[in-house]
């Protein structure tokens, strides 16, 4: 890799490759076992006793969300993330089966991951005669903060099944240091984005119970693409109030 201007030039090494291909496999494999979790609790409905009322996601009632999350690329430490919502409206989905059912609420997500890794660079690439390589080290951040709204419907007892849409920025900061510490690149940028997800939520009791989540997909206004400002699936606990 050569230096020019200041900005690093980075090698796609076998490693790095690898690292691709696993992400990959652990993204593909994230969304099979979601896939399976949803049609296994539809399973579990179409034989379920009737739901008289929605139970989890009424109007006035505060929820947070603490989960981790699989990035979609490079990123070394798993997304955190802290979500919240108050329900707005429920019980305006009447149905024999399922009686008056279905909610929305409106609601926040912010997430953080961080990624460190390695570059390599030329150490003199103005001589030509010396073609020494060394090591720097990349270390950057990346933290989305939207404002969220979904539709629940619970057609199972204690699970609360809902689909949202997502709008915010997502903010980025990378720095590159050559061995010696010194600062040869850096970047910071704020993007607002879009996305949808996918989640369900099996409550143990009326304050605590787990959840899932599913990024469907992201869309960023720039010029860049931003497939990694969302992790691709996120897991953790439910606290109602």
């Amino acid at each position: 890799m050569v230096l020019s201007n200041g900005v690093p030039l980075y090698l796609h090494t076998v490693n790095e490759l690898f690292n691709h291909i696993s992400n990959y496999l652990l993204q593909v494999k994230m969304r099979k076992i979601l896939l399976v979790v949803v049609a296994l609790f539809t399973v579990m409905g179409a034989g379920a006793s009737d739901v008289e009322k929605i139970q989890f996601a009424n109007a006035g009632k505060f929820s947070l969300g603490v989960m981790s999350g699989f990035p979609r690329f490079e990123k070394n430490m798993p997304y955190i993330s802290l979500d919240g919502m108050i329900g707005l409206k429920d019980g305006f989905c009447h149905t024999n089966k399922f009686g008056d059912n279905g909610a929305i609420d409106l609601g926040f997500y912010i997430g953080y991951a961080r990624d460190e890794s390695r570059f390599a660079y030329m150490v003199d690439p103005n001589d030509p005669q010396n073609s020494a390589w060394e090591y720097g080290t990349t270390t950057s951040w990346n933290m989305p903060a939207t404002i969220r709204g979904a539709f629940h419907w619970e057609f199972v007892k204690n699970l609360d099944v809902y689909f949202g849409l997502q709008t915010g920025l997502s903010f980025y900061d990378r720095k590159d240091v050559d061995r010696n510490g010194k600062q040869v690149y850096s970047n910071r940028y704020a993007r607002v984005l879009l996305g949808h997800y996918l989640g369900v939520k099996w409550m143990f009791s009326k304050h605590v119970g787990v959840k899932a989540e599913y990024n469907g997909g992201s869309h960023c206004f720039g010029t860049r693409r931003c497939e990694s400002e969302l992790p691709v699936a996120s897991v953790g606990l439910q606290f109602n109030f």
